[in-house]
């Protein structure tokens, strides 16, 4: 269309344009007002997920430090959060700069020119930040993969990772699609989004270092020689058995050899046995020698120590079936005994414990300690004096839990519905124990929306918590934090690590 040459014609036309943009202004308020709510939105979403990483990398950091070798998954985790963080504050950085071209923010905390498209243009198109903000995000996301060494692993998170930039097919390439002519208010939410899927991204390394600590084969850094022994004090003519191991050692270990006194023993499964029969009362001394042999260099290892036991007549004996230590809260077996005396004469007497008597011909007792320290059990018997004997006493191990019998990852959206509540496992504890879950917070971060955060009491969804789970969708992430559990025996609850699932 060409421009009129008469000025009137010129005028009329000029004050046409203004009033369709005032129009357009006046009609656009309130959805340019939806954009901060977003913005806003995203802001507390981008805080729940911080507060789970930074729960995730305490439990990576208790891990490592009980296990020094587990350190370089800490350190991996480590630069996970500072890839992260580094992001994140280079975003926040270029909104700041596009804020401050808009003339600052105004008393509702919006960009005074919130509906200006040539600032984003200019800054973020012609002067190219958008492309810097591209190339970041590639090499951020980039960098987070090339932490997972393991390359069917780097596949399968790569596609879990939101943080990535994706080509349009059209015309027009990622940066002019997604920032030329585009108001203030609606590219600020959208770098607000980027830095929400950085720290998921971060979430999603963080939870694969995690797994992978305890998946991890254990191989000690540090190594002492111990003989476990049935029993200390024998009787004169019978057999003394000890079983030798280098403490924290995999049974699977086939190069390691084993001698007493000089004289080499049968090593299987990573341990020898040593018999030895003897003949008269006394303290038994023999010294012991284990070496190592490091399969990839030859190196050998010497580790030397020496062990005894005594050698007598009758005595008593009082053992824990299960364990060396008394858990509160659960009936602990325990075998009590005195050499040549009838079990039935047996009379036991605790200290910070109850005891009951289950086969008093066979001495067996059940113990329940009453508070964590230390119990002690004395033993009397007709013409033996009386003897103590020292328990450590523990509260039961904190639960591992569970949610679709995983601590973490992906759960496929049908199984996740089907789930009831969440569990705490007591693994690898002997006794027939079980917590209970007090409560929890349940937090849904849907793929496109804000999230929604419940809170639920008991180990079962209930009311506001089922329904968010009933909500599942594809893409959904879903946060499980301020678990709290009671374990038997003890006197408030305990909290529990977080956990997060990705619903596919």
């Amino acid at each position: 269309m060409s421009i009129p040459k008469e000025p009137r014609q010129l005028l009329i036309n000029l004050m046409y344009i203004v009033l369709t943009a005032l129009l357009a202004l006046n009609v656009s308020a309130e959805i340019l007002h939806a954009f901060f709510t977003m913005d806003n939105s995203l802001k507390g979403s981008n805080a729940i997920v911080a507060t789970s990483n930074v729960q995730l990398m305490n439990a990576i950091e208790a891990q490592s430090t009980a296990y020094t070798q587990l350190e370089p998954f800490r350190a991996k985790a480590g630069r996970a959060q500072q890839l992260s963080a580094a992001f994140i504050q280079s975003i926040d950085a270029l909104r700041e700069s596009l804020v401050e071209a808009a003339g600052g923010l105004d008393e509702n905390g919006e960009p005074l020119r919130k509906s200006d498209k040539d600032i984003t243009t200019r800054i973020l198109v012609n002067e190219e930040k958008g492309y810097e903000l591209q190339q970041e995000i590639q090499s951020t996301r980039n960098a987070l993969l090339n932490l997972i060494e393991n390359d069917t692993a780097k596949t399968e998170l790569a596609a879990q990772l939101p943080l990535k930039v994706q080509q349009p097919s059209g015309e027009k390439d990622w940066v002019e699609l997604n920032f030329f002519q585009m108001p203030i208010a609606a590219v600020l939410p959208l770098l607000r989004k980027f830095q929400n899927d950085a720290a998921v991204s971060e979430a999603v390394v963080l939870n694969y270092f995690l797994s992978k600590m305890g998946d991890t084969f254990y191989k000690p850094d540090a190594f002492l020689p111990v003989i476990a022994a049935n029993q200390s004090y024998v009787i004169k003519g019978e057999e003394y058995q000890g079983e030798i191991v280098l403490a924290a050692y995999s049974t699977t270990a086939d190069n390691i050899a084993v001698y007493v006194d000089g004289q080499p023993l049968k090593v299987e499964n990573g341990k020898a046995i040593f018999n030895e029969r003897p003949g008269s009362v006394g303290t038994r001394r023999h010294q012991m020698r284990i070496e190592l042999k490091d399969p990839l260099t030859g190196d050998i290892q010497r580790f030397e120590e020496s062990f005894s036991y005594e050698v007598g007549m009758r005595s008593a004996s009082i053992a824990a079936d299960k364990m060396n230590v008394m858990y509160l809260g659960v009936d602990n077996p325990i075998t009590a005994a005195v050499a040549g005396v009838p079990t039935e004469s047996i009379r036991l007497n605790g200290e910070n414990v109850e005891l009951n008597a289950v086969n008093r011909l066979g001495g067996k007792y059940l113990a329940r300690p009453k508070r964590p320290g230390t119990a002690r059990i004395r033993i009397e018997a007709e013409g033996f004096p009386a003897r103590d004997f020292e328990f450590r006493v523990k509260r039961i191990p904190d639960p591992v839990m569970k949610f679709a019998n995983k601590s973490g990852g992906e759960v496929k959206v049908a199984e996740f519905r089907a789930q009831l509540g969440i569990i705490p496992m007591l693994e690898g504890f002997d006794f027939d124990a079980r917590c209970n879950v007090s409560g929890f917070e349940i937090a849904r971060l849907p793929r496109s929306g804000d999230v929604i955060v419940e809170n639920n009491q008991g180990a079962r969804f209930r009311g506001a918590a089922k329904r968010l789970i009933d909500a599942a969708e594809r893409g959904d992430t879903y946060f499980f934090d301020d678990i709290r559990v009671k374990c038997p025996g003890d006197t408030y609850d305990r909290k529990m690590n977080g956990m997060i699932f990705k619903v596919k």
